[in-house]
């Protein structure tokens, strides 16, 4: 055992709680709590988890949230820490604020952190914002809550944004008590976000946020990149300067980094064999300053127990790991994937065609180049779920926090399918 290992080792054994040293990122370190439990970090007077609970992709059974799935997996979460849950008026069809709700009811309401968010694109007056609120209220089953986001501020919600004065609204809700800190939700560009993190005194943001898209340059030039252009680290940069605390998610990019395939998982496995391809994304994340947590969409026990296992007991990233990381993104940027994190916004097709399903089986044969399980994937799919039923109408695109161009990547999707099967015969 190493000195430093020993001596960490030894605090613990006799019940104290130590600073990990080689951690103070820009005055934020991350604590190390005694017992079998991840670390934390300081987000104003509270001792945030490094990992949260991201309830957007919970364990469906029958379409519809696997209640008991998920009542084991928040009870792994509290008993080792993860108390911070996030949901969204929109997740899971609206259902995930109940089950969250159901679930938490459990605990006592000073135990856990709740968050959850106001749906920009769901507003028609200014009133809706209140009204919206008190719902959220009783699915959630609280009196108030931890975080409060005005959600997904995007050029597709701005003017609802700008218009029903949001942010004005929610100080509002705070004054009153009912929510003890207001941030927002992003995925875009610099532009918006700049304007938006400057514009007001915003405590936190939520931003998309993992090595793949870090240094993406990626430009959009129709069917020959489907990445849509990104450049994350802009965005990182802005909250810095604006000194606007992160909240990380999509950190597995919707699963990309989990899954990977070929030379991408050889360099992981070669290059940092102490990690996992999941444990790597989450650290590389977990090692940015202005982060305080990562937020994780995890959809069984067996992935809460990996990500718990990373933060529990927590290394924080090298400069080396970054360069792995690094060289793993670029490979990935050439395989050609839809720039899709499977946020299933798009579910709302009036054909009820299965967008984010077909884009997550297609960008696995890229990663793998297997095209009999992507055959297999797309075949399970009833016949109005699948590409070549789109009818162009594009609300898919309105709704889409990658700024996709939806329509002309289902054909792209479509013409591949039937290319795999005319050389299967």
């Amino acid at each position: 055992m190493k000195r430093r290992e020993f001596i960490v080792n030894s605090l613990l054994a006799i019940g104290g709680a130590v600073l990990l040293d080689g951690c103070n990122l820009g005055g934020n370190k991350t604590k190390k709590n005694a017992g079998n439990k991840v670390v934390t970090r300081k987000f104003k007077n509270l001792d945030i988890p490094l990992l949260s609970f991201g309830c957007m992709r919970l364990p469906v059974l029958n379409g519809q949230v696997d209640i008991d799935h998920f009542e084991k997996m928040a009870d792994y979460a509290m008993r080792r820490g993860v108390n911070y849950f996030d949901t969204a008026y929109m997740y899971h069809g609206g259902e995930s604020e109940n089950a969250v709700g159901r679930i938490l009811s459990a605990y006592k309401r000073d135990s856990f952190i709740l968050a959850t968010k106001n749906p920009l694109r769901a507003l028609n007056s200014k009133e809706d914002i209140r009204r919206i609120f008190d719902e959220q209220l009783k699915k959630c089953r609280v009196d108030y809550f931890d975080f409060y986001m005005a959600h997904n501020l995007s050029v597709l919600t701005a003017d609802n944004y700008r218009n029903f004065k949001v942010y004005d609204e929610l100080m509002k809700i705070k004054e009153e008590g009912l929510i003890k800190h207001v941030g927002f939700s992003y995925h875009g560009g610099d532009e918006l976000l700049r304007e938006a993190a400057n514009e007001y005194p915003w405590e936190f943001c939520q931003i998309q946020f993992n090595y793949l898209d870090w240094k993406d340059m990626h430009e959009r030039r129709g069917m020959d990149s489907p990445w849509s252009a990104r450049n994350v680290y802009k965005n990182y940069d802005i909250l810095v300067k604006a000194k606007i605390p992160i909240i990380a998610m999509s950190p597995l990019r919707g699963g990309a980094l989990s899954r990977l395939a070929g030379s991408a998982k050889a360099v992981v496995a070669d290059q940092a064999p102490n990690d996992t391809p999941t444990s790597l994304a989450l650290r590389w994340c977990a090692g940015k300053e202005n982060v305080f947590t990562v937020l994780s969409g995890m959809s069984s026990l067996e992935q809460m127990k990996e990500n718990v296992e990373t933060f529990i007991n927590y290394r924080p990233i090298t400069e080396k790991e970054e360069a792995i990381a690094e060289k793993v993104a670029a490979i990935l940027q050439k395989q050609g994937e839809i720039n899709c994190t499977t946020c299933n916004y798009c579910a709302d097709c009036p054909r009820g065609i299965a967008i984010a399903f077909i884009f997550d089986a297609y960008n696995e044969y890229k990663a793998t180049g297997k095209a009999e399980v992507f055959i297999k994937k797309y075949d399970s799919l009833k016949e109005r779920e699948k590409a070549d039923k789109c009818i162009k109408c594009g609300l898919c695109s309105q709704h889409c926090p990658q700024l996709l161009d939806i329509p002309p990547l289902l054909e792209m999707v479509d013409n591949t399918i039937k290319k795999l099967k005319n050389t299967a015969v």
